[in-house]
C-alpha cells in the first residue's frame, strides 16, 4: 500500500498461479452499461473506461497518485508562460494512431475544439470550457464569436507544438487536460466518418448535437490506446482488443471483457469458476462482500479510497409530463416546479436517516457527508450535516408551497440505476421516511438504466434520481463547480442558479493563496448546504475483488474503471 498526499492508492502485484484460466483474456464485470463512445457526450464512469483504454490524452495520472500527472501523448510538461494563462506542449513524435499514422498538434487541436465547440447538454465539454473561454457555460449555435475564440485559444505550430491560451490563470489545467474530456483522435478519420470538418463553417451545425447523430455512439474514434475496440453488444458487454500497432510497448493482455452483470451472485459465481477475473471497483455493496471473502484464489482487497461523493438530486423544472403524474399539486402527481420551493428539498433532506443507512447498509464503511467538500480535498471538515429529523420535515412539509402541499400530497418518482442496490436502498428508506409523515404523501421508487437516467437528466426529464460524482481531477473545484455552479454539471440538469455562488467559485478558482481559497470553498459549501442544491449522501469506502493470477493492477481514485495497460494474468 502506497500513501498519496491525498488518497490511499494501491499497487498490485498477483501472486502467479499454476492454471490460469484464459490466459491472455481478463473479464471485468460491474453493474453499470454504456451511454455513448463520443468523448463529446460521455461523462460517466462506464463509457470512460472504454475511452481511457483506446484513446489517450497528453497527460495522465502518475501510478496511484491522484495530484501527479506524467507526459503521455506530450512529450513533456508544458511549459507555462504568460502569468499562468499560456500552456505551450509538445507533442511525442512517436505517437501513433492504431491505423499507424501519426498524432499531430492538428488532431490535437480538432477533438479539443471539437468537445468545445459541440458543447453537449450530456458531456464534459464544461471542464475545457472555463479554462480556454473562462466560462463553462456551453457554447450556442448563434454564437457568432465562439469559432474564433476556440481557435485563438487553441493555436499549433508545425506538427509537434500546442498552445493553449486560457481566459485565466486554471491551477487544475493539467488535469483537465488527462481527463477523457481531452481525449485525442484523429481528425481525418472523424472528417471521414462524417463527423464535423473542422471548420467555421459547419460548427453550428454539430452544436449540442444529439447523441442519435453521432457517429461514434456505439464505436470508438479513431485513437491511439493501448486497446481497440473489438465488439459492442449493447447495454451487455464491451471487447477490447490489443492494439498490434501501439506506439509504446504492447499491452500485456490480449483482449479485456467488460460485462454488465446488475447481480452480485452471478457475480460471486463467475469469480469462483474463474469465468471472471475481477470486480469494478465499488460495483457492489458492502453487505455482498462477505461472499467474495473466502473464495479459493480469489482476494478481497478492502478500504480502497475514492473520490465518489453520493448523492440525491431533484429537478427545480422537470420537462415533459412522463414522472409528473397528475402534473398538479395533488396526491396523484406533481408540478413540473414542484422542488423550486426550498422548503420540499429540506422536508427530503431531512427525510433521510443518514446514520441508519451507513451503519446497515454499507456496515460502516461510509461517512455521512452533506456537502461538496469530500474527505481527501482541501478545506475538508465534514462539520455540516443534515439531522433526520420527522418533526423538522413536517414543519418543512407544512410550509411548503404556502401550505397546501400538506392538504394536497404528492406522488414523485425517485429512481435509482439497476443493479445499484447502495442507491436502491437509499431510495427505500427515503420512501419509507416521507410516507410515513403524511398518508397523502407518496414515493415511488424505479429502477432505470444509468443510460436512461443520465439521458433523461441531460434532458430535464427527471424528477429525483440517486448518483455519484466520481472526482475529474483532485481540487474542491471539481466539486464545487459540478454541483453548485449554474454552468455545472448537475445545475445544468436541475435549473439550481444562485448568483452569489457563482461568482464565489468564479473566485476561488482563480485564487492561489491556499488559506483564501479554503475560506471561499467553505463559503460555498455553506449556500450551498442552506439552500439545498442537492443533498450529497455519503462518501463511501470501496472494495474490489480479483482472481489471484490477475497481476499489475492500479487502482487510481482517478481512473474510470480500470486502465488494463499494466495488468496481466
Amino acid at each position: 500500500m502506497k500513501k498519496t498526499a491525498l488518497l490511499v492508492g494501491l499497487m498490485l502485484a498477483g501472486a502467479a498461479m499454476a492454471q490460469t484460466k484464459n490466459p491472455g483474456t481478463l473479464i471485468n464485470v460491474s453493474i453499470s452499461d454504456w451511454s455513448s463512445f463520443d468523448p463529446a457526450h460521455c461523462y460517466d464512469t462506464a463509457c470512460a473506461e472504454v475511452l481511457q483504454n483506446t484513446l489517450e490524452t497528453l497527460y495522465f495520472p502518475k501510478g496511484t497518485s491522484s495530484t501527479q500527472f506524467a507526459p503521455l501523448l506530450a512529450a513533456s510538461m508544458p511549459t507555462i508562460s504568460n502569468g499562468g494563462k499560456t500552456y505551450t506542449i509538445k507533442l511525442n513524435t512517436k505517437a501513433r494512431f492504431s491505423d499507424g499514422s501519426p498524432v499531430t498538434a492538428a488532431d490535437v487541436k480538432y477533438s479539443i475544439a471539437r468537445q468545445v465547440l459541440m458543447s453537449t447538454d450530456d458531456g464534459p465539454a464544461a471542464l475545457l470550457l472555463e479554462p480556454l473561454l473562462g466560462d463553462a457555460a456551453p457554447l450556442k449555435k448563434d454564437d457568432a464569436a465562439a469559432f474564433d475564440r476556440v481557435d485563438k485559444a487553441i493555436q499549433t505550430r508545425g506538427n509537434d507544438t500546442v498552445i493553449f491560451n486560457l481566459a485565466k490563470p486554471f491551477a487544475p489545467f493539467v488535469s483537465a487536460l488527462a481527463h477523457n474530456a481531452a481525449s485525442i483522435y484523429s481528425k481525418k478519420a472523424a472528417v471521414a466518418a462524417g463527423e464535423w470538418d473542422g471548420t467555421k463553417a459547419s460548427w453550428a451545425k454539430f452544436n449540442n448535437a444529439p447523441l442519435g447523430e453521432s457517429k461514434y455512439a456505439n464505436v470508438t474514434p479513431l485513437g491511439s490506446g493501448p486497446f481497440v475496440l473489438q465488439r459492442y453488444d449493447k447495454g451487455q458487454q464491451v471487447v477490447l482488443a490489443k492494439n498490434a500497432k501501439y506506439w509504446r510497448a504492447p499491452a500485456k493482455l490480449n483482449v479485456v471483457v467488460l460485462k454488465r452483470v446488475d447481480e452480485p451472485a452471478t457475480a460471486v459465481q463467475m469469480l469462483r469458476t474463474g469465468d471472471a477475473d475481477q470486480i469494478g471497483v465499488g460495483a457492489y455493496p458492502r453487505n455482498q462482500i462477505k461472499n467474495f471473502q473466502g473464495l479459493p484464489g480469489v482476494k478481497v482487497i478492502d478500504n480502497v479510497s475514492t473520490l465518489v461523493l453520493q448523492a440525491m438530486f431533484m429537478n427545480f423544472n422537470i420537462k415533459g409530463t412522463n414522472y409528473l403524474g397528475s402534473a398538479k399539486m395533488d396526491e396523484k402527481g406533481i408540478p413540473a416546479n414542484f422542488f423550486s420551493d426550498v422548503n420540499v428539498r429540506r422536508g427530503f433532506a431531512a427525510s433521510f436517516d443518514y446514520q441508519t443507512f451507513i451503519k446497515d447498509q454499507l456496515l460502516g464503511a461510509g461517512t455521512q457527508t452533506n456537502t461538496v467538500l469530500v474527505k481527501g480535498l482541501a478545506g475538508y471538515t465534514n462539520s455540516l450535516k443534515y439531522k433526520f429529523d420527522r418533526t423538522a420535515a413536517t414543519n418543512y412539509f407544512k410550509k411548503a408551497w404556502g401550505g397546501k402541499l400538506w392538504d394536497a400530497g404528492f406522488t414523485v418518482p425517485v429512481f435509482y440505476n439497476s443493479g445499484n442496490a447502495n442507491r436502491q436502498k437509499a431510495a427505500e428508506i427515503l420512501k419509507r421516511n416521507i410516507e410515513a409523515i403524511n398518508p397523502k404523501f407518496h414515493v415511488d421508487v424505479r429502477e432505470a438504466q444509468f443510460s436512461s437516467i443520465l439521458a433523461d437528466a441531460a434532458a430535464k426529464r427527471m424528477t429525483v434520481w440517486m448518483l455519484g460524482w466520481q472526482a475529474d481531477y483532485a481540487d474542491p473545484h471539481n466539486f464545487a463547480q459540478p454541483f453548485l455552479a449554474s454552468t455545472g454539471n448537475y445545475p445544468q440538469n436541475t435549473g439550481y442558479k444562485n448568483a452569489r455562488v457563482d461568482a464565489l467559485i468564479n473566485q476561488a478558482v482563480a485564487t492561489t493563496d491556499p488559506a483564501k481559497r479554503t475560506a471561499l470553498y467553505k463559503q460555498i459549501e455553506q449556500i450551498g448546504f442552506n439552500d439545498v442544491a442537492e443533498v450529497p449522501l455519503w462518501q463511501g469506502i470501496s472494495y474490489t475483488v480479483q482472481r489471484d493470477w490477475v497481476k499489475g493492477r492500479v487502482l487510481n481514485p482517478l481512473y474510470s474503471g480500470d486502465y488494463y495497460y499494466y495488468t496481466s494474468k
